[in-house]
């Protein structure tokens, strides 16, 4: 009877200030409102005990219902039947929020959902008094990678993708509203997967390879841009004499030193386009480069497909992600390349490794999580310690030991993201999106 009498009381009129609604909605969506919040200062302790039924999803005290969503208990017990059925699908994937709960009406809000909240306690810290999501830009619908912010000129740096597209995409946030333009670095930059900002250079790695492309040639590596004058300059483009198979992401130490992936999945992604037209040569692997001397030498070759990568502020922990669902085609002999396969039941997973005192080394490798959308791609770690990650239609907070605390919901498959002073942009397949919260980047982000 208690449950019949929650849902019931959505159409039962509850006085509230109009202005904090719009007077379309706020009659229905107030009632609601104060039915599930009645439900939630219940004691959950003995909820289950008494066989009450809990609603999954439900308000967040201090925040607008359904714009940010509680999640019950991480989501541990449905009621009744359910079924998340498996999308295969590159870049559009089945989600969490696509769950087929017919026993739980609350959770079908989640699709109309900015933020959805695992722990109340802490998500007021990271989430702030007005949080938002703003769909910025819709761009080409292909993959779009490499976001950065760099604090001289106020502007954020990303890259396409795609066959022949030699610019790198740059957005002017002195602008209002912010303005997209193309950039040409000299000479150009193609298809950076991965950037960083160190020391007035922008670090990139790159996946493209090819033989003479408007007079140029490219092999996948490590290269800088100089945002004063747009020269571009190699640090390392090849393992001995052999083709990297497509540098992912990187990120760069106190000293200087870059840490970065070189993974299959990036070279593969390149061939059937024509952004790499080598097959790989060598193992996927996760790589420590000292620009000052030009040594490299692997760290890491356990993963399946290294992708992300990112310290703690403290830099005693390397984050590194693994996007091993996505299968790619190695042999030289196939040629075109056939585009990537999804698949669900393979790594989606952040780890975390110490390292080592001497800092030329890691050690105790560990999985802390495993994504519950798509793939954890690109990678960042906030001032306060939170991982943030790219998983889908979405992006991810985390614990450092990798206990999800908010997502926050994109219209488009993210794929990497970027601290910009008070905000995170995330770029992806076909949009850019800015998400406005409380959490900040490391002090080391834009040194």
């Amino acid at each position: 009877m208690w449950f019949f009498d929650l849902f019931t009381r959505v159409f039962i009129f509850h006085w509230i200030n109009p202005s904090q609604v719009h007077a379309s909605i706020w009659l229905s969506r107030v009632a609601s409102q104060q039915a599930l919040l009645q439900d939630e200062n219940r004691p959950n302790v003995n909820n289950h005990e008494a066989g009450i039924v809990t609603p999954l999803a439900g308000p967040c005290a201090s925040y607008e219902f359904p714009d940010v969503i509680c999640i019950r208990e991480y989501g541990s017990r449905i009621q009744g039947d359910f079924e998340r059925k498996v999308r295969n699908v590159l870049g559009d994937s089945d989600t969490y929020g696509s769950t087929v709960m017919p026993h739980e009406p609350s959770f079908d809000h989640v699709s109309n959902a900015s933020f959805l909240v695992f722990d109340q306690q802490i998500a007021p810290t990271i989430l702030g008094t007005s949080p938002s999501v703003d769909f910025m830009f819709k761009i080409e619908d292909v993959s779009h990678e490499g976001p950065l912010y760099v604090p001289e000129t106020n502007e954020l740096y990303f890259s396409r993708l795609q066959r022949h597209y030699l610019p790198q995409l740059v957005v002017d946030l002195n602008a209002d509203p912010p303005a997209l333009s193309e950039r040409l670095a000299d000479p150009p930059i193609y298809a950076g997967a991965g950037a960083r900002y160190h020391k007035g250079l922008i670090y990139y790695v790159t996946i493209s390879g090819h033989e003479n492309l408007q007079g140029h040639h490219f092999r996948p590596g490590l290269y800088t841009l100089n945002i004063t004058s747009g020269k571009s300059e190699a640090l390392l483009n090849n393992y001995y004499g052999y083709y990297f198979n497509g540098a992912d992401d990187l990120d760069i130490d106190s000293n200087g030193i870059v840490w970065f992936t070189d993974n299959t999945s990036t070279s593969d992604y390149g061939r059937p386009c024509h952004v790499n037209t080598q097959a790989p040569q060598i193992n996927v692997g996760t790589y420590r480069f000292d620009p000052s001397t030009g040594y490299v030498s692997l760290v890491e070759d356990t993963l399946t497909e290294p992708n992300g990568v990112a310290f703690s502020p403290d830099q005693r922990t390397l984050y590194l992600t693994d996007t091993g669902a996505g299968e790619a085609i190695i042999s030289p002999h196939i040629s075109p390349a056939p585009s990537i396969t999804l698949n669900s039941t393979k790594q989606r997973t952040v780890y975390a490794y110490d390292v080592s005192p001497d800092r030329l080394s890691l050690r105790n490798k560990r999985p802390i999580y495993y994504a519950m959308d798509y793939v954890p791609d690109g990678i960042k770690v906030s001032k306060e310690g939170y991982i943030v990650t790219a998983t889908g239609h979405g992006v991810d907070v985390l614990t450092g030991d990798g206990r999800p605390l908010v997502r926050a919901l994109t219209n488009f498959t993210v794929i990497n993201m970027a601290f910009t002073g008070d905000e995170v942009w995330a770029v992806g397949k076909g949009g850019v999106a800015r998400i406005r919260w409380d959490l900040r980047a490391p002090e080391a982000e834009w040194s």
